[in-house]
């Protein structure tokens, strides 16, 4: 139905952490309605959609779950159309949408161990194209959220401290 949108910002596969999402990960769905602002013209059809992810602040949370990262961002979104008007002239707008988002981590020892992320990457997987109107157009966006976690072979200040946790063998 909207074949003919080219779709730009998916991350490519080898953009991702190596083997750091195949434990800790949140696979996210979120539907997003964005309006045009009213001094647009009105959409005949959608030329491209370009769409990037950006991860603000990010934090550890201690919970009764066990540790979760708690993540701020944005997603930014950009369109270029072809105005409906007898000039079919192009034309583009774009949208920051501000997002909030959890990883629960488990078999981390938070308490003795406050130093266990090094990073949070976000990956882009898809954008599907719901629906399209003259003044909006309503959009998913597939994403992965994966904490790096620092890695416990080398962290000397985690082993030590966690060295009640069940995971550590020395």
């Amino acid at each position: 139905m909207f074949g003919n949108i080219c779709i730009t910002g998916i991350t490519p596969l080898d953009k991702y952490p190596n083997s750091k999402c195949k434990k800790y990960y949140k696979q996210c769905l979120n539907n997003i309605m964005l309006c045009l602002p009213d001094e647009k013209p009105e959409i005949e059809c959608i030329n491209e959609i370009y769409a990037k992810l950006c991860v603000d602040e990010y934090t550890v949370l201690n919970t009764i779950l066990g540790p979760k990262v708690f993540v701020k961002g944005r997603k930014n979104i950009k369109i270029i159309y072809t105005a409906n008007n007898c000039q079919q002239s192009l034309h583009s707008a774009h949208w920051e949408v501000p997002f909030c988002e959890f990883v629960l981590i488990k078999d981390i020892c938070y308490n003795e161990c406050q130093n266990i992320l090094d990073d949070v990457f976000i990956g882009l997987e898809h954008i599907c194209v719901n629906e399209i109107e003259e003044n909006f157009i309503n959009l998913s966006l597939l994403f992965i959220i994966c904490p790096k976690i620092c890695d416990f072979d080398y962290c000397q200040d985690c082993r030590h401290h966690c060295k009640d946790n069940p995971r550590w063998k020395d």
